[in-house]
């Protein structure tokens, strides 16, 4: 998958995508072929990927159970952008992509709060998984992909599903959350 032809399709990629893209194009350029990662390496961008699908699942079951309501329905969509970027990674690396198991898949808490708090401990999660993995890989494609995963749970997606957890899962009549109303932040 072409970085730069995904970013002229979706608006939504030029975030973290573009960023990613700019450094995996020059990795791409650098490298006439880019040889696979050792196994462990390959085994935690599998655990990565996996880790999204079932975020990307979680997020989508909460919102078909409680609305199209934030934060879910801004990360579910980061989630998304996470799988597309993985997907061009191991296209990349000539890897098979893993089959997401995860969609359709996902048990939803009964009230809002407690599914931010699977967000909180989910992101929570993600932070020290990626930790781990930037602790041996040595690929620069993929510490970058790793450390802007990371840093995406711990400053946007930890904080979103803190605020909602706050925030007593109350919802306003638009149907969002009353801390994200004027936030204009985008959850990438």
């Amino acid at each position: 998958m072409n970085c730069h032809r995904k970013q002229q399709h979706s608006r939504r990629n030029r975030g973290m995508m573009a960023g990613l893209c700019m450094g995996l194009t020059a990795t791409a350029i650098s490298t006439p072929a880019l040889s696979q990662p050792d196994a462990q390496t390959q085994k935690a961008m599998i655990d990565a990927i996996n880790d999204e699908y079932q975020a990307r699942a979680f997020y989508t079951a909460v919102i078909e159970k409680f609305g199209n309501i934030r934060p879910f329905s801004n990360i579910v969509q980061a989630e998304d952008r996470h799988v597309q970027l993985w997907n061009t990674l191991f296209t990349q690396y000539g890897l098979e992509i893993p089959e997401d198991n995860f969609a359709n898949n996902m048990e939803v808490p009964d009230t809002l709060v407690e599914a931010c708090q699977m967000g909180v401990e989910a992101e929570i999660a993600n932070v020290k998984m990626y930790d781990k993995f930037l602790s041996f890989v040595q690929e620069p494609d993929l510490k970058a992909a790793f450390t802007q995963l990371r840093q995406v749970s711990q400053n946007k997606h930890l904080p979103a599903f803190e605020r909602c957890i706050a925030n007593n899962g109350n919802l306003n009549p638009s149907g969002q959350e009353r801390s994200f109303r004027h936030q204009g932040n985008r959850y990438r």
